[in-house]
C-alpha cells in the first residue's frame, strides 16, 4: 500500500484479523518502525510491539473489534501507539507522537478486522509547544501571533494554552482565544474553562472571556452552570446567571426563577436580564411583582426583561404602575410595546391630568401607533381613539411638554400632537417645521390639518432656514388649494434655490394661475427647474397652452424650444405639428432629442418617416431616443430589427425594448441573436425580456440557455422571462 499523504504528513496503515494478526503492512509503517512488511504480516501486533500491551492500548484495538466503534488515540493523551522516531528530527520528543484511528473491517454485516492509521505529528505539536512558550512573552504582539497560530491548530493538548491566553492583559489575544476554543469546541478544554471560571471569577479579563467561548459552543455546559447559580461567591453567581442568558437554553428558566430569590441584589439583576433573554412566559408573573416593588434596581431591568417575553396579559399591571413617577418613562415604553387598543384611554386619562405624564404617555401612544402600523397597517386607529380620549387639558401638557423637551425626546411628543386638532397646535406644527429631527412626522401631520394651516405655512416661506421654507412648500402642493398659489409663484420668481420645489407644489395645486410665471423659466438653465417647470405646465393643462406653446417652438433659445416640444409633443397639439416636426432636424441635439421622444403622440402620418430618418442619421442619443419611441408606432419592426445592428450600446437596448413592446413574432430571430451574442449584457437583457414578452418556442430556447449564464443579471432576467412565458401579465 502507497504512502498516504495529508497535509504535508505521512499516514502509516495497517490492518489485521479478527484475532489482531497484522495483514497489510505499508511503506510508511516499514519506514517509521524499520519493521518489513515480510516480518510483520501474520504476526500479533501486540507480540511484534509488546508495549501496546503493557500500556494497555490493545484494548482500544479489541473495543473496535467487538463493539465496530471507531477508537481516536489523541498524541496529548495517549502519545503513540507504536514506538518508533520522528520522521524529522525533534529537540523535544524521541518518540514520534501519532495521531491513531481504529476502524473496523466490516464483511457480510461482521466484523473481521481493524484498520489502523497512524499519522506523525510530532512536528506539529512541537511547534505548538514552541507556540505555548511564546504565550508567556512580555511581547503584546508575540502573545498574539502565538494565540492566532494556536487557534488554527488541530491537537487537542492546545486547548490548555488557548485556555491560558482568555486572561490575557491584551484584548487582541482575548478574542483571539475565544475564538479558537469556540471553533474547536473541546469538551475537555470547555471543562476545564468552566472550572477556571470558578477559580478565577475575579478577573475580569477572564470572566468576559470565558463567557464568549459559552455562548459561542454547543458543549452541554448547562448543569455545571445551574450548580454554579449556588456557589456561596456571589460574583460567581451573578456571572453563571449572565451565562445562562446568552445561551438561550430555556432548561434554565426553573433555575433562574428560583435565583429571583437570592440575597445578593446584583445576582439578582442578572437573572431578571438572563429571564429577558430566554422570554419564557413563565418568567412574567414573578418580574410583575419585581417591577411593583419599586425598588428602582431591579424595577427597570425587570421591565425591560417583561418587553422581551412580549406577554400582553401583563398590561394592566403595567397601567397601574404609570402612578409610579419616577418608573412612567419604561413603563410607558413596556406598554407601547406590549399594549393593545385598550390601553389607549387609560393613558390619555393620565395625560389629561398631569402635565409630568406628557412624554411617558406619548412615547407608549407612539410606539402603540408605530406597531399597529408596522403589523396591521392600521395605525390611525390609534390615533383616531387618541385624539378622541385626549381632552383640552391633555393637549395643553403635550404642547407644555414640547417646550422642555430634548430632540432626542421630541417624535413621541410631535407625532400625538399631530393627531390633535386646533389653532395651539397648528401653530405648533408648523413651527416644527425648522427641527429636522420630526420633520417627517410634522409634514405628514399638516397634510392631514388641511385648509386651516395654509396662511401659517405662507408666513413660514419667509423663514431664514431653507429647509423650513421647502417643507412649506412641500405641504403646501401637498393640500392643493389654489389659496397658496399666490406664495408658491413668488416663491418661483425670486428664489432660485427653491424653483423647482415650487413647480412641484403647483403642478400638485393645478391653477393655470401660476402658467405665466411657469412659462417664463421653461429654459431655466437649471434642468431640474426645467424638468419641474414642464411637469407643472403639463399638470396645468390649460386651454390657453396650444397657442402659448407654438411661438416658443421658434424661439432663439434653444432650451425654450426643447421644453416646448416636450410639451406640445405630451399633449399632441395639433397647431404644433409642423413646427414639432421641424424642430427633429433642429440644430440642437436636446431639441431633436426632446421631439423625436415626444413625436409618436402627434396624429401625423409623416411621424413614422421622420422617426425612420432619425433612428438612421442622427447622433446615437438622438437615434437612441428614435428607437425608444418607436416601441409604439405600429409598422416600425423592420427599422427597429436594422437598429439592433447599430453601432451604439443604447440604440440596441431601446430597439430591443420596443421590439417587446410591438409585439411582431417576426422580431423574435433577431432578438434571438442580440441576447446569444451583444457584447454588452444590458443590451442582452433588454433582448431577453422582450422575448418573454414575445413567446414562442424558439423564444423559450433561446431564454432557457441564458438561465445558466455565468452573469447573475442575465440569469435571472431569463428566468423572469420564462416565467413570463408560462404566465403572462401576472405581477
Amino acid at each position: 500500500m502507497a504512502d498516504t499523504v495529508q497535509a504535508g504528513s505521512v499516514v502509516g496503515v495497517f490492518t489485521t484479523d479478527s484475532e489482531l494478526r497484522i495483514k497489510v503492512w505499508d511503506n510508511a509503517l516499514a519506514r517509521f518502525t524499520g519493521v518489513s512488511a515480510d516480518n510483520a504480516r501474520g504476526k500479533l501486533i501486540q507480540e511484534l510491539f509488546t508495549e501496546i500491551e503493557t500500556r494497555g492500548l490493545h484494548k482500544k484495538l479489541e473495543n473496535v473489534l467487538r463493539d465496530g466503534t471507531v477508537e481516536v488515540l489523541a498524541p496529548a493523551f495517549h502519545r503513540y501507539l507504536i514506538p518508533c522516531p520522528p520522521q524529522t528530527p525533534s529537540t523535544r520528543f524521541d518518540t514520534m507522537l501519532q495521531r491513531t484511528t481504529i476502524v473496523p473491517v466490516v464483511e457480510n454485516d461482521a466484523i473481521v478486522g481493524v484498520l489502523v492509521t497512524i499519522e506523525d505529528v510530532t512536528t506539529r505539536v512541537e511547534r505548538e509547544r514552541e507556540l505555548n512558550d511564546l504565550l508567556n512573552s512580555n511581547d503584546a504582539e508575540t502573545r498574539l501571533h502565538a494565540t492566532k497560530a494556536l487557534a488554527q491548530s488541530t491537537e487537542v493538548e492546545d486547548e490548555l494554552g488557548l485556555l491560558s491566553a482568555v486572561g490575557d492583559s491584551d484584548w487582541r489575544v482575548r478574542q483571539a482565544a475565544v475564538q479558537g476554543l469556540a471553533q474547536r469546541s473541546a469538551p475537555e478544554a470547555i471543562q476545564a474553562l468552566l472550572e477556571s471560571l470558578r477559580e478565577d471569577h475575579g478577573n475580569l479579563a477572564v470572566l468576559n472571556s470565558a463567557l464568549q467561548v459559552l455562548t459561542m459552543v454547543d458543549i452541554e455546559t448547562l448543569p455545571t452552570l445551574v450548580e454554579f447559580l449556588h456557589d456561596a461567591n456571589a460574583d460567581l453567581r451573578m456571572q453563571a446567571a449572565l451565562a445562562l442568558g446568552e445561551q438561550r437554553d430555556k432548561r434554565a428558566v426553573p433555575a433562574l426563577l428560583e435565583a429571583l430569590n437570592d440575597s445578593d441584589p446584583n445576582v439578582r439583576f442578572h437573572v431578571i436580564e438572563a429571564l429577558g433573554k430566554l422570554r419564557d412566559p413563565a418568567g412574567v408573573v414573578p418580574l410583575a411583582t419585581i417591577a411593583e416593588s419599586e425598588d428602582f434596581f431591579l424595577s427597570f431591568p425587570a421591565l425591560d426583561a417583561l418587553k422581551q417575553i412580549g406577554d400582553s396579559s401583563i398590561t394592566p399591571k403595567l397601567i397601574d404602575l404609570l402612578s409610579v413617577q419616577t418608573l412612567r418613562q419604561p413603563v410607558a415604553e413596556a406598554i407601547g410595546e406590549l399594549g393593545d387598543e385598550t390601553v389607549v384611554e387609560p393613558l390619555a386619562s393620565l395625560l389629561n391630568s398631569e402635565l409630568a405624564a406628557a412624554l411617558p404617555v406619548a412615547t407608549a401612544l407612539t410606539a402603540l401607533y408605530d406597531r399597529f402600523e408596522q403589523l396591521h397597517g392600521v395605525g390611525d386607529y390609534i390615533a383616531d381613539l387618541s385624539r378622541q380620549s385626549i381632552k383640552t387639558s391633555g393637549m395643553q401638557h403635550l404642547l407644555d411638554a414640547l417646550g422642555n423637551a430634548e430632540s432626542e425626546h421630541l417624535r413621541p411628543l410631535a407625532v400625538v400632537i399631530g393627531w390633535l386638532r386646533g389653532p395651539a397646535v397648528d401653530r405648533t406644527l408648523v413651527r416644527l417645521l425648522g427641527e429636522p429631527s420630526v420633520r417627517t412626522e410634522v409634514l405628514e401631520a399638516l397634510t392631514r390639518h388641511g385648509e386651516g394651516v395654509i396662511n401659517l405655512l405662507i408666513d413660514r416661506l419667509e423663514s431664514d432656514d431653507i429647509e423650513t421654507r421647502r417643507a412649506s412648500i412641500l405641504v403646501l402642493g401637498r393640500l392643493g388649494f389654489r389659496r397658496a398659489t399666490g406664495a408658491l409663484t413668488q416663491v418661483l420668481e425670486i428664489d432660485p434655490l427653491l424653483r423647482a420645489d415650487a413647480a412641484n407644489a403647483l403642478a400638485r395645486i393645478g391653477d393655470d394661475a401660476a402658467l405665466d410665471s411657469l412659462l417664463n423659466l421653461i429654459g431655466d438653465p437649471d434642468a431640474a427647474v426645467r424638468q419641474a417647470v414642464v411637469g407643472a405646465l403639463n399638470s396645468i393643462g390649460s386651454s390657453r397652452m396650444p397657442h402659448l406653446i407654438k411661438p416658443l417652438l421658434l424661439d432663439e433659445r434653444p432650451l425654450v424650444r426643447e421644453s416646448a416640444a416636450k410639451i406640445a409633443g405630451y399633449f399632441g397639439y395639433s397647431n404644433c405639428a409642423d413646427l414639432l416636426l421641424k424642430c427633429c432636424s433642429d440644430e440642437d441635439e436636446r431639441v431633436r432629442k426632446a421631439a423625436v421622444e415626444h413625436l409618436p403622440y402627434l396624429e401625423d402620418e409623416r411621424v413614422h418617416q421622420v422617426l425612420a430618418e432619425a433612428l438612421k442619421t442622427d447622433t446615437p442619443k438622438v437615434r437612441a431616443a428614435a428607437a425608444a419611441a418607436m416601441g409604439i408606432v405600429e409598422g416600425s419592426e423592420t427599422n427597429l430589427i436594422n437598429a439592433l445592428k447599430d453601432k451604439d450600446p443604447w440604440v440596441r437596448y431601446f430597439a430591443s425594448q420596443s421590439l417587446g413592446r410591438l409585439g411582431n413574432p417576426n422580431a423574435v430571430s433577431a432578438l434571438i441573436e442580440v441576447a446569444h451574442s451583444d457584447s454588452f449584457n444590458h443590451v442582452r437583457i433588454a433582448a431577453i425580456q422582450s422575448l418573454g414578452k414575445l413567446g414562442g418556442q424558439s423564444s423559450v430556447e433561446a431564454i432557457r440557455k441564458q438561465v445558466g449564464s455565468t452573469d447573475k443579471d442575465v440569469a435571472r432576467v431569463a428566468a423572469e422571462a420564462l416565467e413570463e412565458i408560462r404566465n403572462p401579465g401576472v405581477e
